[in-house]
Parts: C-alpha cells; sequence; structure tokens
C-alpha cells in the first residue's frame, strides 16, 4: 500500500495561509480572492481525506472478508480432496485434474477459487457417485459463488482505493502549489 507522506499534515499550509490571509487582508488587495480559493481547497482537502479514509476502510474490510473466505475455501478444500481420495484413491489416473500444480507456489485467491471449481469438476464426474458428493457438490458450489464474490468486492475495492489515492496526489499537489505561489505573492507585495 503507497502512503503519502509529507513533512506536516497538508491542511496545516492550508490552515496557515488562510490565517496569515486573513491577517493582512486590509493590506493586500488579492486577500479576498486569495481566501476565498484557499478555503475552498481547504474543504476540497478535507473532503476528500474523509474519501480515503472510507476508500482505504472499505478495502481493507473486503479484504478481511476474503481472507476469511479464503481460509474456509481451504478447509472445504482439503476435506472435499481427502474425501475424494479415500473414495478413488490415492494412485487415480484423473487425481492429477483437480491437484494444484505443486511447482507454482503459494496460491493466490483465484487459483483456489479454480481449484474448487476443478475439484467439483472431478466430483461430479465420478461415477458411481460416492455417499458424501451431493454434500461436497453444494458445499463447493457456495464456497465458489462466495469466494469468486469475496475476490470481486475486493478488486472493486482496491480499484477505488488507488483512484483515490491518485486523486489526492494531484490535490496535494495543487495545495502545495497553491501556497507556494500565495506566499511568493504575498511576500512580493509586502516587499513593494
Amino acid at each position: 500500500m503507497t502512503a503519502i507522506t509529507f513533512q506536516t499534515p497538508p491542511i496545516d499550509p492550508l490552515n496557515q495561509i488562510i490565517t496569515l490571509l486573513d491577517q493582512l487582508r486590509h493590506r493586500l488587495p488579492f486577500a479576498e480572492e486569495e481566501l476565498v480559493h484557499h478555503t475552498q481547497l481547504q474543504a476540497i482537502l478535507a473532503e476528500q481525506q474523509e474519501q480515503s479514509a472510507a476508500a482505504l476502510a472499505a478495502w481493507r474490510a473486503a479484504l478481511a472478508v476474503r481472507w476469511e473466505c479464503e481460509v474456509r475455501a481451504q478447509r472445504l478444500y482439503a476435506q472435499v480432496r481427502r474425501q475424494v481420495i479415500e473414495a478413488i484413491g490415492a494412485d487415480a489416473p484423473y487425481l492429477y485434474l483437480f491437484e494444484p500444480d505443486s511447482a507454482a507456489g503459494a496460491l493466490t485467491a483465484t487459483d483456489l477459487l479454480n481449484s474448487l471449481r476443478r475439484l467439483a469438476a472431478v466430483l461430479g464426474l465420478m461415477h458411481p457417485q460416492p455417499p458424501f458428493a451431493e454434500q461436497a457438490l453444494a458445499d463447493l458450489a457456495t464456497m465458489s459463488a462466495e469466494l469468486q464474490a469475496a475476490i470481486t468486492r475486493t478488486e472493486q475495492c482496491e480499484e477505488e482505493r488507488r483512484r483515490v489515492q491518485a486523486e489526492q496526489r494531484l490535490l496535494l499537489e495543487l495545495c502545495h502549489r497553491s501556497y507556494r505561489r500565495t506566499r511568493h505573492r504575498i511576500a512580493e507585495h509586502l516587499r513593494d
């Protein structure tokens, strides 16, 4: 996760320039114009920071739900896999159809989803069907749907979080440029 860090909170320079403009409003012909501009920026930044916090919270919540779903999916996969192996034997020729590629490393949520679906397909093809097959197929279908929904929700929240972060970077840059421009403008006017 990329964090945006500045030496001071972004609202501090805006507060400082607003206070300064307010104090100098009778000495600066452009004070009212700048005050309106910076007050608007301050409001936009506060709103954007709320959106950013909400997007981050939604993404974290979606991740937590997905992780919980992954744990339950892994447990279900292991349980049904064990039942299938007990029913067909460990050296059945089509066992490799639902076994994940051990060389692939750690499973992603999508890999796990695909493994659940392969296991369900193998279980559905078994004839005669073992006694646990009907319940296992229902459980695998339910878990696959839950995991797919959790993956989709996490991806949507991640996309929104990235979008808000990009907006935040742009807005913070705008705030800092505006702050520097106004400080320069005040310094130039007071120098004359």
